[in-house]
């Protein structure tokens, strides 16, 4: 319940924060931010919960920003319906991909998924009568649900925001279901988790699919919002990010992808008078944190609330 309670104080300074906003450049970090939970809480899932490492997650970002753009530029579809086919096409794709490929483990999978983003990434740059190639896809429409329409930051700030909590909290409570706890057998010894009758190979495939939905969610937000999408912002360093940013986070817990989602999208903006020092601060972040801490920023808050609760036991 203690987890709820946080995320309640959280949406409730989510929907007072524009109070204190006045530039539309800070609602605009804030939009990037919950578009980059959706996508760490994607990869936490399937790497922190289920123990399957992904190098290929950009893929299915483009996927889905592709699939926004594709069907409502090129088609007329209304932007909702293009929402709803970023989600389902790369979750679909992942679930076919992922039964064979998940039968890797390690560096071996990490290098498999890495070469699919990789496939990705070319087939946005050279499909060019549908991707635009690296002149890429412009006038993507908004978002329209209804009669709201995301055009401003202001309300894009909201509309990310609602999807990202509701994702957070849809993600809290999967990973506290049996399901969840399969997850982690899986994660902690496959061959444990066979022996208490948990099907490792459709449940490895299922979470990859999920990840790979949430991914393109993510997608067709940013492509939705920013009325633009190029292969530039699809490729495996995009991939490299997500996983640093997990670990910097925190990989075994929700919380930390949330801290390593705020840091991925806030720390550019933090050193940008230190030219060219976003991948030195970033990568010295990962030595530090793995060496100090292995569980990231929410091993130091989990560190600092053990603490205080020992100091409250012994003035008691």
């Amino acid at each position: 319940m203690r987890q709820i309670h946080v995320l309640l104080a959280l949406i409730l300074a989510w929907l007072l924060a524009p109070l204190l906003i006045e530039t539309g450049g800070t609602f605009n970090l804030f939009i990037f931010a919950f578009i980059n939970l959706i996508l760490v809480l994607g990869l936490s899932l399937l790497f922190g919960y289920a123990g399957q490492i992904s190098l290929g997650q950009a893929g299915f970002y483009g996927i889905g920003a592709y699939m926004a753009a594709v069907l409502t530029v090129r088609t007329g579809l209304p932007p909702v319906l293009g929402l709803v086919a970023a989600i389902i096409v790369p979750a679909a794709l992942g679930y076919i991909i992922g039964r064979p490929v998940l039968r890797l483990r390690g560096y071996y999978l990490a290098m498999v998924t890495a070469a699919l983003g990789l496939i990705l990434h070319t087939i946005f740059v050279e499909w060019v009568d549908v991707t635009g190639g690296y002149s890429g896809i412009t006038g993507i429409p908004a978002l329209t649900i209804g009669t709201l329409t995301a055009r401003s930051p202001v309300t894009m700030y909201y509309l990310s925001g609602a999807v990202g909590f509701t994702v957070m909290l849809l993600a809290l409570r999967l990973v506290d279901t049996a399901y969840g706890r399969a997850m982690r057998t899986m994660r902690e010894s496959e061959m444990a988790a066979r022996s208490c009758g948990i099907p490792t190979a459709r449940l490895k495939a299922e979470v990859f699919a999920l990840s790979a939905g949430l991914s393109g969610l993510a997608g067709a937000l940013y492509a939705q919002y920013v009325g633009f999408v190029s292969p530039e912002s699809f490729t495996i360093d995009t991939s490299i990010n997500l996983l640093l940013a997990l670990a910097v986070g925190g990989v075994g817990s929700l919380w930390g992808a949330a801290f390593g989602a705020f840091l991925l999208t806030f720390l550019p903006e933090w050193v940008h008078e230190l030219q060219n020092a976003y991948g030195l601060v970033l990568g010295a972040m990962v030595v530090v944190m793995l060496t100090l801490e292995p569980r990231g920023l929410w091993g130091i808050v989990l560190r600092l609330r053990d603490a205080f609760a020992r100091r409250q036991a012994t003035t008691a």
